[in-house]
């Protein structure tokens, strides 16, 4: 992936032809609908809409923006699980304004599982689109690229599915992503960073309402390191392992099982060696291995393949 800095400023042009975009603003509100946007154009450079995976704003938060990184920064250090992936989740979806505080947030520690904190830097920064002027948003394309430059007002129209028109200003944007038809990538979902009691992998596709996920699952986990009754591949434990354990299951699924969730507040499902669904509702999609409290032992990577279609890319795996 090959980064490029043009630093100038960002025009809009239209055409009819329309594309399906996701968009969130500044004060928190998620709108779907299609648009005639045409090109985005970064200085020189004019960008189809269709080469575009996702533009992140980096213009200065919002009050209320502002209020929800600084409370979310502690909520992700604090000990209440549920508010820690919620506000993992609302500052993932905020982006590049959260930088810089949370940058100054990071402390030296010889602390290594779980640091969500640390991990949700490269979520709304990954190393190759970073640079040292952190005020410049993030253009992501389908080649690979990922472009820095500074947005310029314009406007965007946008016709929603219910057929109502909503015009809005790219100074209230704060992400846009292009719907693409088809995302395919490998991920690698390991036991112990990646178990539900420490983190869900953010595998950074959003599902609209018409997506179709199709999956393929690989590996070995370990969940008691020498214990091979504990061992199991993505479809989790078969049987008990016996002892203190006279289940298989772990809040309704298999110990080791590949497990998904869309949204940190949605609904955990089974997604096992092999999977094809429908009918998900909307958001990002999360996966991680199933487990109790007794995670520190953990070891093994589940190899996953996804297929998703009508979904929006917005951002590498993390």
């Amino acid at each position: 992936m090959r980064l490029r800095f043009l630093v100038p400023f960002l025009f809009l042009s239209t055409l009819p032809a329309a594309q399906w975009v996701l968009l969130r603003t500044t004060d928190g509100a998620v709108i779907e609908g299609e648009t005639a946007l045409a090109s985005v154009k970064l200085s020189s450079t004019a960008l189809k809409l269709g080469d575009i995976l996702s533009v992140h704003n980096a213009a200065e938060p919002s009050t209320a923006e502002t209020a929800k990184i600084t409370a979310g920064l502690a909520a992700i250090q604090g000990a209440d699980r549920k508010a820690r992936d919620l506000a993992v989740e609302e500052l993932t979806n905020i982006g590049v304004p959260v930088l810089t505080p949370l940058l100054t947030a990071l402390k030296d520690t010889d602390q290594h599982e779980p640091r969500p904190l640390y991990r949700l830097f490269e979520r709304i920064m990954p190393s190759n689109a970073d640079g040292f002027d952190r005020s410049l948003s993030i253009v992501r394309l389908r080649n690979g690229e990922a472009l820095r430059g500074t947005l310029a007002g314009a406007t965007l129209e946008l016709r929603k599915p219910d057929g109502s028109k909503q015009s809005l200003q790219w100074s209230t944007i704060r992400t846009l992503a292009v719907r693409q038809r088809a995302i395919r990538r490998t991920i690698a979902v390991h036991s112990l960073k990646h178990c539900q009691q420490i983190e869900y992998l953010d595998t950074g596709i959003v599902l609209s309402a018409a997506s179709r996920l199709d999956s393929t699952a690989r590996g070995f986990a370990r969940l008691s390191w020498n214990a091979d009754v504990w061992a199991c591949d993505p479809d989790g434990l078969k049987k008990p392992a016996g002892g203190n354990y006279k289940t298989n299951l772990f809040d309704g699924h298999p110990f080791g099982a590949l497990i998904g969730r869309i949204g940190a507040a949605g609904e955990v499902f089974f997604v096992g060696t092999k999977a094809a669904k429908t009918g998900l509702p909307a958001g990002r999609l999360t996966l991680a291995v199933n487990d109790n409290r007794h995670w520190q032992n953990n070891a093994g990577t589940y190899t996953v393949t996804l297929a998703v279609t009508e979904a929006y890319d917005t951002g590498d795996a993390q």
